[in-house]
């Protein structure tokens, strides 16, 4: 049971630093940002399924 704890404790803090970066990194201007979705743009084009929108179809 602990180490399911330490498991999910660690997948927040992964998820939530990469959020973290993205949001940080854009809004400061070190990453190109063209759509202002706080999501990098070489992140949408690397993972181009992921982050398809509605209005991106």
């Amino acid at each position: 049971m602990n180490e399911i704890v330490v498991v999910i404790i660690g997948a927040i803090v992964l998820v939530g630093g990469v959020i973290l970066y993205a949001v940080v990194s854009t809004a400061t201007g070190l990453e190109e940002d063209k759509n202002q979705n706080y999501i990098p743009d070489w992140i949408e084009k690397k993972f181009p399924s992921i982050f398809k929108g509605g209005k991106d179809l």
